[in-house]
């Protein structure tokens, strides 16, 4: 596990979430190249803060992000990334556990 606090995982989350929410909100408006570099910034950065199983999480995430902006019926793909942003938190808590507890 790399050397990444658990308030550090915990901030870089809250940042997620947050374009998270924002990709959410431009479902189905299509692909923008300078919002796909912010999401891109937080896969390397996450990646970096977590295991190899987290890092795949995090990838199954930014990519149904981007699918919801560029979905022409983004009903599904906004299911989609809910699940994968609810899954990422899941991972980052057990993450944040197991740095505490270390």
């Amino acid at each position: 596990m790399n050397d990444f606090s658990a308030d550090e995982l915990r901030a870089e989350l809250e940042r997620c979430d947050a374009t998270m929410a924002i990709a959410m909100r431009r479902a189905g408006q299509g692909s923008d190249p300078v919002f796909e570099r912010r999401l891109d910034a937080h896969a390397r950065s996450l990646r970096a803060m977590l295991d190899a199983d987290g890092a795949a999480v995090t990838m199954d995430t930014i990519d149904a992000a981007k699918r919801v902006m560029s979905a022409a019926d983004p009903a599904a793909p906004l299911l989609m990334l809910a699940m994968a942003r609810e899954n990422l938190a899941a991972v980052i808590r057990r993450s944040q556990r197991m740095r505490n507890a270390a």
